[in-house]
C-alpha cells in the first residue's frame, strides 16, 4: 500500500521501530491499564494565580436577582479559581465534560485584575446565563491597558448549589454542532470549514496505540482534537475570547491540554498535528521535568509547525550554517542574538529532537526515562547531558562539537 506523507509524519528511524511493535500491538494494548486524565498542572503554561481584585462593568445590574447570584458565584470561583470548586459546589459535576475536565480557561488566571463584563442570558429561559470576565492591567498612571485574556464562562442553575448556580465549561456548548469523526481512542472534531481527510485520521489514530507501546504506558481512555482555522478559533472554543498567541506560531499552533484534549489550529496539518497528541500520551505518566525533553521527544515523535522531524533537524543545520559561534548553551537558555521567537523555537525544538534521538539509541526508553527526570534549568542540563550522551565531561567544548556534528550528520545539509 502506498505510504501517505503527512506534514507530521515520525522520523523514519521511529517508524521503523513503531512498525515493529505494530505487530503485538493488539496484544499489549490489552494488558495496559488504562490511564484517567485528571486536572494535572503538566499541561498548564502558567501557575494559576487568582486574580488580585474582581470588579463589575458598569453595564452589569446585580439589583436583579439572577445576575446578581452569578456575580456572586464567579467571586467566590477567581477567588480560588481551581479544581477544589467542584467539592466547594462552584463548578457544575452534571455532565461528563465538567467532571472530568472543568474549567479549560487557566491561562487566564495570571495575577491580573478581573472585571465581569457580561452577563446575560444564552438563550431563551433563565436557566443558562453566559459570563464574560475581562483579564488586564493598567500602568500606574492609567493611561496604558495591557489585556491579557477574555474570558467566558457559563453559569447553569443547579437546585442546591451555593448561589443557585454552578459554573459550566464553555467548550461542549460552542462545539455541539461540529462535524465529528471517531476511529480508535480519538474523536475528531470539525470547525465549520473543516472538513475530515481520511488518511490523517488513521495516521494519528494509529500514532496514539503505537507511541504508548514504544514508551510502555498506558493508551489515553480517550483524545478529543479539535479542527480549526486558526489558534485563535480554537482558544475561543474553550472560552478564551482573547488570548495572546506566540507570534512563532503565526496564528497556526496547536495545544494538548488536560482531560485528553488536543487544539489543532493549523488547517494545512488538520488531523495530523501530533506533535500535540504525543503531549497527551506521554504527559500524565513520561513526563519530563525540563521543556527541552517534552517537546524534544512530542518533535521526535512527530515533528514541529509543520515540519517533519528531519525537516526540524536540516532547519537545525541551517541556523548553525547561519551563525557558526553559536553555542548549545545559546539555544537552552534562549539567548540567541538578535534572533526572532520563530528560530529561537526551531532550534530548540530541533535540538531536543536531537538529544532524544541520541539518547533513544544509546539508551532505549530506560535513557529516555533517565533524561525526563533533568531539571530544565540551562546550567544543569549543560552538566548532566555529556554523561546521557556518552560525551567526555571534562572537555567543556565535547558537547558543542558533538551537537555541531550530530546535526550535519541527521540533515540533509553539509
Amino acid at each position: 500500500m502506498r505510504q501517505v506523507r503527512l506534514n507530521t509524519h515520525l522520523s523514519k528511524s521511529v517508524i521503523a521501530i513503531l512498525s515493529l511493535l505494530s505487530i503485538r500491538l493488539r496484544v499489549v494494548a490489552a494488558a495496559l491499564i488504562p490511564v484517567t486524565f485528571v486536572t494535572a498542572v503538566a499541561f498548564q503554561a502558567h501557575a494559576q494565580e487568582a486574580p488580585p481584585k474582581v470588579s463589575v462593568s458598569f453595564g452589569i445590574d446585580t439589583t436583579l436577582t439572577d445576575v446578581g447570584k452569578v456575580v456572586g458565584l464567579v467571586r467566590a470561583y477567581l477567588a480560588k479559581p481551581d479544581s477544589s470548586a467542584r467539592s466547594r459546589g462552584l463548578w457544575s459535576t452534571a455532565t461528563d465534560f465538567d467532571r472530568r475536565v472543568g474549567d479549560l480557561t487557566m491561562d487566564a488566571y495570571q495575577g491580573f485584575p478581573a472585571t465581569i463584563v457580561g452577563v446575560a442570558p444564552d438563550g431563551p429561559g433563565d436557566s443558562l446565563y453566559v459570563v464574560r470576565v475581562l483579564y488586564a492591567r493598567g500602568d500606574s498612571a492609567g493611561g496604558r491597558i495591557s489585556p491579557l485574556a477574555l474570558q467566558r464562562l457559563f453559569a447553569v442553575r443547579e437546585s442546591g448549589a451555593p448561589f443557585g448556580f454552578r459554573l459550566s465549561g464553555a467548550l461542549p456548548r460552542l462545539t455541539h454542532g461540529w462535524e465529528r469523526r471517531t476511529k480508535g481512542r480519538v474523536t475528531f472534531w470539525y470547525a465549520p470549514g473543516q472538513h475530515p481527510d481520511s488518511a490523517k485520521i488513521s495516521h494519528t489514530s494509529s500514532f496514539v496505540d503505537s507511541v504508548a507501546v514504544l514508551f510502555h504506558v498506558p493508551p489515553p481512555n480517550h483524545i478529543d482534537m479539535y479542527v480549526t482555522r486558526s489558534m485563535e478559533e480554537a482558544q475561543r472554543a474553550i472560552g478564551l475570547d482573547f488570548f495572546p498567541e506566540a507570534s512563532a506560531d503565526r496564528g497556526r499552533g496547536g495545544r494538548a491540554l488536560f482531560g485528553g484534549i488536543v487544539l489543532a489550529g493549523n488547517p494545512a496539518l488538520g488531523e495530523g498535528y501530533v506533535h500535540e497528541v504525543a503531549h497527551v500520551i506521554l504527559g500524565p505518566t513520561f513526563n519530563g521535568r525540563s521543556r527541552l525533553f517534552n517537546e524534544g521527544v512530542a518533535t521526535w515523535l512527530g515533528g514541529s509547525r509543520g515540519r517533519t522531524t528531519q525537516e526540524m533537524y536540516t532547519r537545525l543545520r541551517q541556523i548553525q550554517t547561519a551563525r557558526p559561534a553559536l553555542t548549545l548553551g545559546q539555544v537552552l537558555s534562549n539567548a540567541i542574538p538578535d534572533a526572532q521567537a520563530e528560530e529561537m523555537t526551531d532550534a530548540f525544538y530541533a535540538t531536543g529532537a536531537l538529544i532524544v534521538d541520541s539518547v533513544y539509541r544509546r539508551g532505549g526508553i530506560e535513557g529516555l526515562r533517565s533524561l525526563a527526570q533533568l531539571n530544565g534549568d540551562p546550567k544543569v542540563l549543560l552538566a548532566a547531558l555529556p554523561t546521557q550522551l556518552g560525551l567526555s565531561g571534562s572537555d567543556e567544548a565535547a558537547l558543542d562539537r558533538w551537537w555541531h556534528a550530530q546535526a550535519v550528520r541527521v540533515s540533509n545539509v553539509r
